[in-house]
Parts: structure tokens; sequence; C-alpha cells
């Protein structure tokens, strides 16, 4: 089934109750064998934390691979890589992983190495929301419909098959060819390692197979997939699927709270909506405010130059969820941190560049965005 066609059988925008709407779709759901359970929607190229990026650079820092040279032409500033709240585009990460993909000659089972050190606690409250939820079927519903908090690039389909059970799809077929096996690779892998984590102990999982939709060249390369997945790996299949028994999906998590599950729901739905918010009229104005020297511009300056009549712009804006005042708040944190990791630059340059008066300002937007970071 073409994830495409899939929207319509998706569950409704999650909110707090989602996790009772889901329940209640649950046995109608069970009659059906050829029913999509849920897709995703969104699109791949949308914001994401540094943790992709920093867990990817981890595992090659152990394999003697050079950081530093895996950032090359990704403008990520390695100071912001430890922040816990700051956002990247999809294509800065790619460019990190098009780097190690040609470090490591494009070896077949890179991206299921890498994808195994996804840990659940690498999603934040995304990762809370799955321990949390009442089944491994509210995980693909709930799961799918908040991929964007994560760091797939994969559209995924979960669906019961006659024949097969609950099945997992995914499709890479828009991601830069030169990186689409790593993708699917790492996104298959970080799949299955979560799903282990939610439901630790030997069996708990019961995956049937796993299929890839590319060729492997070489049998001997196929070690690393039948290591991870520990179970009958093929190749060169219609579609890259992760086949599981249909009973799985009626299977509780150890740790399922509902409670717990709709306070991580809300929370999921506050940060979805926020990144959703990057793109667009926003996302222009946060790219004309980067490039520039000073950034004591005004609405009115960069509505100039963006063709827009002021009122015009803040309209957008709002009606993206957004300010000026917020973006341009952002955009200070993001070149200060830059800065202030530069002994070159003195404090008075710092406050010209940031369009501060003076240092006592930039003292007391670092105080507020400190403060902004904690409680986030």
């Amino acid at each position: 089934m073409d994830p495409g066609s899939a929207a319509d059988d998706v569950p409704p925008t999650a909110g707090p109750d989602s996790v009772e709407r889901h329940t209640a779709h649950r046995d109608a759901a069970a009659a059906d064998s050829n029913r999509v359970i849920a897709a995703i929607t969104d699109s791949w190229d949308h914001p994401r934390t540094m943790v992709g990026v920093s867990t990817l650079l981890d595992w090659a820092a152990e394999h003697g691979l050079d950081r530093q040279a895996l950032l090359d032409g990704s403008h990520i500033e390695p100071a912001l890589l430890p922040d816990p709240v700051a956002l990247i585009e999809a294509r800065q990460e790619l460019a990190v992983i098009r780097n190690l993909v040609l470090a490591c000659d494009d070896r077949p089972g890179l991206g299921v190495d890498v994808g195994a050190r996804y840990h659940l606690t690498a999603y934040g409250h995304f990762g809370y929301l799955l321990a949390t939820c009442g089944s491994a079927r509210e995980i693909a519903e709930l799961g799918l419909h908040y991929a964007l908090l994560t760091f797939a690039f994969s559209t995924m389909t979960a669906h019961l098959r006659d024949g097969d059970g609950y099945v997992l799809a995914f499709d890479a077929d828009d991601v830069p060819s030169g990186v689409r096996r790593f993708a699917v690779e790492r996104d298959a892998a970080a799949t299955m390692q979560i799903q282990r984590e939610v439901f630790p102990g030997a069996d708990r999982v019961p995956l049937r197979a796993a299929r890839f939709a590319f060729p492997l060249d070489r049998p001997g390369d196929a070690a690393a997939y039948r290591r991870h997945f520990g179970v009958p790996v093929s190749f060169d299949a219609p579609r890259t699927e992760l086949v599981f028994d249909a009973a799985y999906l009626d299977q509780v998590p150890p740790m399922a709270n509902r409670h717990t599950a709709k306070l991580m729901t809300a929370e999921c739905e506050r940060i979805r909506t926020e990144r959703l918010h990057r793109t667009g009229v926003a996302a222009r104005v946060r790219a004309l405010l980067l490039d520039q020297t000073s950034l004591g511009l005004t609405l009115e300056t960069v509505a100039e130059r963006l063709h827009y009549a002021p009122r015009t712009l803040r309209r957008h804006l709002e009606g993206e969820g957004t300010t000026f005042r917020a973006i341009l708040d952002e955009v200070r944190r993001v070149v200060a941190e830059k800065l202030l990791h530069d002994p070159s630059v003195p404090r008075y340059e710092i406050a010209r560049r940031l369009g501060y008066q003076d240092w006592s300002s930039v003292a007391r937007a670092r105080r507020r965005w400190s403060s902004r970071s904690v409680t986030a």
C-alpha cells in the first residue's frame, strides 16, 4: 500500500485525549486484516534536535573518525552540539550523514550499526510517550503521528497484512540517493531498538522477518543485519519492512501509564506544532536574520527586504504560531553561542552583532535563555 494514500486512515490529530481515542479504535481495527493502522504524514524535511547528529558523531569517534571532518559543509556549530533545545534543519543532518557514508566507503549495514545507538532516551518526551502507551498498537499510532519529533527520514506505514501479520514499512524514495540506504537502515534499526527498550526482555518483541528493498552484493555483508535484528533478513525485496506477529499489537508495555501518556501526548503535540511553525514565512525570516552582520533589525526592515507589508508579515507569522520577536530572540541565541566560544571577539562586538546597545543587555538575554533551557 502506498504510504501517501494512507492519510485518510491515520487517526485524527492527536491531543491530550488521544490515548483514550486510540484505545476505542482497537477492537474495530483488529477485525480488518488489511487495515492501515497509522502512517507518517509529515515530511522528513523538518527541524530536529542535535541528538541525532551527536549520536552519529559519538559512534564515528569511537571508530576513529574525525568528528570535525564529519561536520564539514553542515554549518553546524560544534559548540551547540550539547544544547538540548537547539534545532538544526534536516539537510544539515543529511550533510553529516553524507560525510559519514563517504568516510566509511558506503559500507552495507553502516546505518544498522549506527541506528542501534538510538536509545529510547534519545527522543525526550517522545520516548516517554512510547514507554507509557497502553499497547503496541498505540505505540504505532502515536509514534507515527509524532514522527516529526524523531530523526527519521523514511516515510513509515503500519498495517495488518494477510499472511504476514503486523507490518511496519519504510519508504525513502524522496531521500537523496547517496544517503538513502543509510537512512533506511538507521530508521529500521532505531525502530527495532525502541521496540526492545519499550518491551525489555528476551522474546518480548515477536519480530519474524526483516526485508530490505536494496540488493546486497556480498553475502558476508549481511552479518550486521542479522546481528541486530536477530531474524531472517532478505534483500532486494519489493519494500523495506519489519514483520511482527499480529498479536504483538495488543501487547501492553510494562511501563504503561495512562496519566503519564496523556501528559506526554500533550507535550509532544506542543513540540510538533512549534516545529511545524519553523517552515514557511517564519523560515524565511529566520534565514534572513542569520545572514546579517548585526541583528538590530526591526520587523519593518525585515518586511521590506522580504517584500511584505509589515502588517502582512505580522499576520503570516501569527498564522504560523510565532512572532517576529520570538524568531529574533531565537536567532540571537544561536549567534551568541557561536560568538561566545570565540575568545578573539570582544564583548562590545558581540553586543553589536546581536543588536544590543551594551554588554548588560547581552547578559540579561543570556539569563533568560538559560532559564528557558532549564524549563524546556
